[in-house]
């Protein structure tokens, strides 16, 4: 990471200092706090959609990649998946933060969610007729990765019109608590669905849960502050270049994105491998792969509400780094213990997995997102989103390795190095400690 000039936001607040956290909202009982985004009923609607959708995504995710690694028996064609997905969301997503900039978040949002569900719903039926192919799977996931890399980036944006600004923190960290309840329950019962029944009722939940989301955004009024400046005729190329500006004007924003990329690109794909883990390693059924995706996000809630209930706690920089460098931790540990007779530890390994790398990324987004103004951060939440279609960088030689040495090694290693970018950023990015 290399330094750069230290610009201001428009209020005049250094952006290398202290957040602009320090609003002050009305006084409640200390055991509410973690919970006090949900006074908003425009937030309560946003936030029941997201525990839907994302309970159905997490049943479809664990049955798709069940599915394609049934159909090839290669933990490579999982990373082909991954980086069809993760290259469309590449290209797509800072052109749609600039779209979140210039259109109703609310909008984007719905016809995000409903192009995502009929691409689930196709893929179901593909299933139930016996046609499935894999390269069925990759085209659909390039299709999702456009529509999502378009219309996601309002999603994070759309938090700060829901909520007054002293709750801010709050509710992106209730957002993701609730995301990472459904990998709770997602997969575990997909892990039964699938025992039972097979994989095609999980994307046809997905394309219903997706629907029942979008009636509950059309019950939230229209709202949220839109660049006029952007809509009065001004190109996407320069509506684009005023976000580069941006991100080279402030250093602390810029550097928590580079900071998003680490995890994302070395760590994060260990949960579309855990298949490999379930067949080739534990050699257990899809009820225990279930299990191991619920451990995860059992631990990702715990650490949301950990980040939710940070209040006003001044080393916020400090929890960012050390989560970061025990999320490394805690995985190279699962991948050096994984093995036929230690599920059960390993399953508690997955947890702390779980915990510290949610932890992390919620914290880095909602530390992005106060920093950012208002009116840039559609682009700035577009560009974030390009981290994640930069994950097939490590998906895809995790994959091709983990066929040729073992995932345990391979996942091992990506985790191990992962530990030491953040430990070395704590060591000498003092500026980001002091968040």
């Amino acid at each position: 990471m290399q330094d750069g000039p230290q610009g201001n936001h428009p209020s005049g607040t250094p952006s290398s200092g202290v957040p602009p956290f320090s609003e002050e909202g009305p006084p409640q009982r200390p055991w509410l706090a973690s919970f006090s985004s949900l006074r908003s009923r425009n937030f309560r609607l946003f936030i029941t959609g997201t525990l839907v959708a994302f309970l159905a995504l997490q049943m479809q995710q664990l049955a798709q990649n069940y599915l394609v690694f049934q159909l090839t028996g290669l933990a490579t064609s999982i990373g082909y998946v991954s980086a069809a997905l993760g290259f469309a969301i590449l290209f797509c997503s800072l052109v749609g933060g600039i779209a979140a900039d210039r259109l109703p978040k609310r909008n984007l949002l719905i016809i995000g969610q409903l192009g995502i569900g009929l691409f689930a719903l196709l893929i179901g039926v593909l299933v139930s007729l016996g046609v499935i192919e894999v390269w069925h799977i990759i085209l659909t996931s390039v299709a999702v990765g456009i529509i999502a890399g378009l219309t996601q980036p309002a999603r994070q944006a759309y938090v700060p019109d829901l909520v007054e600004g002293h709750n801010l923190i709050n509710a992106l960290a209730l957002t993701s608590g609730v995301m990472n309840m459904a990998r709770i329950g997602g997969p575990a019962l997909a892990g039964v669905i699938i025992g039972a029944f097979g994989v095609a009722p999980a994307f046809y939940s997905k394309a219903a849960a997706y629907t029942i989301f979008v009636l509950l955004l059309l019950m939230i009024p229209i709202r949220g502050e839109v660049d006029r400046q952007m809509r009065a005729g001004r190109s996407m190329l320069a509506d684009a270049l005023d976000g580069v500006r941006y991100l080279r004007s402030d250093r602390t924003v810029r550097e928590l994105l580079i900071m998003g990329v680490v995890p994302v690109v070395l760590a994060m794909p260990y949960v579309n491998f855990l298949p490999v883990f379930q067949e080739r390693v534990f050699g257990v059924g899809p009820a225990e792969l279930g299990l191991m995706m619920s451990m995860v996000g059992g631990g990702a809630v715990v650490g949301s509400m950990v980040v939710a209930s940070l209040g006003e706690y001044r080393y916020k920089g400090r929890v960012l780094l050390g989560s970061g460098v025990l999320f490394g931790v805690s995985l190279m540990l699962f991948c050096a213990v994984a093995g036929p007779g230690t599920f059960g530890v390993s399953l508690g390994l997955l947890a702390a997995t779980g915990a510290t790398g949610t932890a992390f990324m919620s914290l880095n987004n909602a530390l992005v997102l106060s920093l950012t103004p208002p009116h840039m951060r559609g682009r700035v939440t577009g560009l974030f989103m390009t981290t994640f279609g930069l994950q097939p960088l490590g998906a895809l030689p995790i994959g091709a390795l983990s066929d040729v040495i073992g995932a345990p090694l391979t996942l091992g290693s990506f985790a191990a190095v992962t530990a030491l970018l953040f430990l070395a950023a704590s060591i000498f990015r003092p500026n980001l400690r002091r968040l």
